[in-house]
């Protein structure tokens, strides 16, 4: 099939939808047969449909793979089925988020005037130690103590989470709490609240590309087999991990914790002692 003749499936989504389109467009026997597009809705603005989403870009879409959002449409999703052609198939899937992992992800006023992009995933306890001036080990003392002492009823935070994965599973073609509830204790499925291993990530697209009308199921076969191959070594969204509490993760059972692990931070590999007291004294990361 020649470039012009392709039809293009799109993705609508947050970042989890970047790493699928990411993802699919190295799966080699759809190379020929499909482009993947992606419009990322938490950084699209209103120039962008003017510039860049604009009608014309919209023709050769015969997909799209969009993904949900609980509440009333938002400004850009309107301008995006406004675009989206009467024919165009439609598959729905929901955000995978776990808010119960990390319980202290409140506010942190340093992230909203950090240029930095420094920790963008809010510690409440760590911040309200930013102004301590203690050495390492009474300061991570400190943190340990009283984000134990505060450590809220944290199955409560998990019915949370799946009383809200079951809104945004009921809004779409494609549901994950069940799975989601039956694996997250023994199988390392989240970095941070919303980014994910390749494990979630390699599920989704497998189902998204067998509920695609534009495949054949010899296409969809093929594909899912490469996509097996393309994910064997790949770790996902892992630019940024944020440790587990050691309380949480013996208080929901976690099975793959390991206290003496080390998590990628961009370039860097630190211990959740190490990345505690960096994140409390707001340390650079990149110089």
């Amino acid at each position: 099939m020649s470039d012009l003749a392709k039809h293009s499936i799109l993705i609508y989504g947050n970042c989890q939808a970047e790493a699928i389109a990411h993802i699919a467009r190295f799966i080699p026997s759809l190379r020929d047969k499909v482009r993947f597009k992606i419009i990322p809705l938490h950084i699209v603005t209103a120039r962008d449909w003017e510039t860049r989403y604009t009608a014309e870009w919209f023709d050769d879409v015969r997909v799209l793979w969009n993904q949900i959002e609980s509440g009333e449409p938002t400004a850009h999703r309107q301008v995006l089925e406004s675009r989206i052609a009467g024919d165009c198939q439609i598959v729905r899937f929901p955000p995978y988020s776990m808010l119960c992992l990390w319980p202290f992800s409140g506010s942190d006023p340093r992230i909203a005037v950090d240029v930095g992009y420094r920790y963008p995933w809010a510690d409440s306890i760590a911040a309200s130690l930013a102004d301590e001036d203690l050495p390492d080990d009474a300061l991570f003392d400190k943190y340990m103590e009283i984000s134990s002492a505060r450590m809220p009823d944290l199955e409560r935070r998990l019915r949370m989470d799946v009383a809200r994965w079951r809104v945004t599973d009921g809004l779409a073609d494609i549901q994950v709490a069940d799975w989601v509830l039956e694996n997250f204790r023994r199988r390392e499925l989240f970095y941070t609240a919303g980014h994910l291993t390749a494990l979630p990530l390699g599920r989704m697209l497998k189902q998204l590309l067998e509920r695609t009308g534009l495949l054949s199921a010899a296409e969809i076969f093929r594909a899912t087999v490469e996509l097996d191959f393309l994910l064997s070594h790949n770790k996902g969204q892992d630019l940024e991990i944020a440790p587990l509490h050691p309380l949480v993760a013996e208080r929901l059972g976690i099975a793959y914790y390991d206290p003496d692990a080390r998590y990628r931070w961009h370039g860097h590999e630190w211990t959740y002692r190490e990345y505690i007291l960096k994140y409390i004294r707001w340390e650079p990361f990149l110089e």
